[in-house]
C-alpha cells in the first residue's frame, strides 16, 4: 500500500482531481459528481471556497465550519476528500469521507480515518463522530478497523 497523507487542496493535485471527480461520473456516483463539479468549471475558486469553509465564513445557515483535506498517495494521487468539523452533523457527525472507486476495497477506509482523528486532535477535537448509511458496508468496516465505538445507528429516510 502506498503512502497516504492529507493535505489542503492545492494546484499541484489540480489533474489529479480531475481525474478523482471524473471517476465519480465513470462509476455512476453522480451525487459526488455533483459535489465536486465546480472544482472543473473554475478549479481556483473552489478552493477558494473551501478556505472559506474552513473559516466558517459566508456560509449558508443549514451549513457549519469544515476544514477539507484531500487524502494524497506520495504519487500525488488523490484517493479520497476528507472533512473534519469541530460542530458535529446530525448526518454527518465531525468526520465525513469519501474514496475514488478505484482505491475502495483496499484498506484505504480505515487508514484514512486513522489520519482524519489525528488531524482532528491537532484541531483541538477530542473526541469525533463519524457516521455512515446503514448498508454502507465498506464505512462499517472501517469503523470497526479503527475500534471506533457505535453509539447508535440511524436510518436516513429519503
Amino acid at each position: 500500500m502506498a503512502k497516504i497523507f492529507l493535505d489542503k487542496a492545492k494546484a499541484e493535485y489540480k489533474q489529479s482531481f480531475y481525474k478523482y471527480i471524473e471517476s465519480y461520473l465513470a462509476e455512476g456516483e453522480t451525487s459526488y459528481y455533483d459535489k465536486y463539479k465546480m472544482a472543473l468549471d473554475n478549479f481556483h475558486e473552489y478552493i477558494k471556497l473551501l478556505e472559506k469553509e474552513g473559516q466558517g465564513t459566508d456560509l449558508p445557515k443549514d451549513r457549519v465550519a469544515q476544514a477539507t483535506f484531500w487524502s494524497v498517495d506520495d504519487n500525488f494521487h488523490v484517493l479520497g476528500v476528507t472533512r473534519i468539523r469541530k460542530q458535529a452533523l446530525e448526518f454527518g457527525g465531525n468526520i465525513g469521507y469519501d474514496i475514488a472507486p478505484a482505491y475502495r476495497k483496499k484498506g484505504y477506509g480505515s487508514l484514512i480515518l486513522k489520519l482524519a482523528l489525528i488531524k482532528a486532535r491537532e484541531m483541538n477535537l477530542q473526541k469525533a463522530i463519524v457516521t455512515c448509511e446503514v448498508d454502507n458496508i465498506a464505512s462499517k468496516k472501517s469503523l470497526r478497523k479503527i475500534k471506533a465505538s457505535l453509539l447508535e445507528v440511524y436510518i436516513q429516510r429519503k
